[in-house]
């Protein structure tokens, strides 16, 4: 929200118990030129390490990573997150080492899941962490059985 006070000196209120995406930014300013929108962008960029100690991490979701990893499955980090801020996170949080593969907005083509699709893995037999209710909907349209998406709350 600071960002979007910054470029367009106004408070918008935000649910903090949902995240807030670029998508929902013209939901919540339809009125946005494509020059303010990248202005916002830019200047969420720049203060996203301001608040990264703000993060919180799903300390159960680690758990299961270094269970998995310690039997030597393949885990993937497959994110719609952009890779300068989702390795920022894995940074901090000293993540990375826990996946096998790391994937990020600039890898997909057209879903994230076409990433995993070039790879040749086999949609079926993916386990898949996601939190909202849009991406399991994404996963399943995307041949990830429902059966195998585990809800993450924190």
């Amino acid at each position: 929200m600071e960002a979007i006070k910054y470029v367009l000196n106004i408070d918008i209120f935000c649910d903090y118990n949902q995240r807030f995406t670029r998508d929902k930014l013209y939901e919540v300013c339809p009125q946005l030129t494509q020059q303010q929108y990248n202005d916002i962008v830019e200047a969420k960029k720049g203060m996203f390490g301001n608040y990264i100690s703000e993060t919180t991490l799903n300390h159960n979701l680690v758990k299961i990573l270094k269970a998995l990893r310690s039997n030597e499955c393949e885990t993937i980090l497959l994110t719609q997150c952009h890779q300068g801020r989702a390795m920022s996170i894995c940074s901090y949080y000293d993540i990375a080492k826990l996946f096998t593969g790391l994937y990020f907005y600039e890898d997909k083509v057209q879903t994230k899941y076409d990433v995993l699709k070039r790879k040749g893995y086999d949609m079926n037999s993916i386990v898949l962490f996601e939190n909202e209710n849009e991406g399991k909907e994404e996963a399943v349209r995307n041949g990830i059985v429902r059966e195998n998406i585990i809800c993450v709350k924190f």
